[in-house]
């Protein structure tokens, strides 16, 4: 479990173990670019590329433009694993929207705010959250939650 994810699931009180009450599969299409790892961040790629630049400035028998060739190659990768990270933020955005209506068609009441997804019943506000998983958005509804008194402090 990431840290994100234990401190969501602290702020909606639910445990790791939860199993969901409802699931809406393929809400969304994910983007076919692979999901952002550590290994695809921007910061991560440029790590690596000032590596092997300076690997290329030490070697005897490289030409000597290879260094700034693999730096200019490597400012041109990390710029894509930006718009890479970018682009999945704004499909999430937008998957999260489209879970909100889907949960609505079946009378669910489901709220997104700062990409925190949450789905309301008469008495307690509840976990939900959207994973992706074979090529699709997928918003799972969670039947534990905090009782709206908590929410009104």
């Amino acid at each position: 479990m990431s840290v994100k994810q234990s401190l969501i699931g602290s702020v909606w009180g639910r445990s790791p173990s939860a199993a969901p009450v409802r699931v809406f599969a393929d809400v969304a299409q994910v983007p076919r670019t692979p999901a952002p790892r550590w290994w695809n961040h921007p910061v991560a790629v440029m790590y690596m590329v000032v590596l092997c630049a300076a690997v290329c400035f030490v070697v005897p028998g490289l030409p000597a433009l290879t260094g700034p060739a693999v730096m200019v190659a490597g400012v041109g990768l990390a710029s894509v694993a930006e718009l890479n990270h970018r682009r999945w933020a704004a499909d999430r955005a937008h998957a999260a929207e489209e879970a909100v209506w889907v949960a609505a068609q079946s009378g669910y009441h489901v709220e997104s705010a700062d990409g925190i997804l949450c789905w309301r019943d008469a008495e307690q506000a509840r976990t939900a959250t959207l994973e992706h998983r074979e090529g699709w958005w997928h918003l799972s509804l969670f039947g534990t939650g905090t009782s709206t008194v908590d929410d009104a402090r």
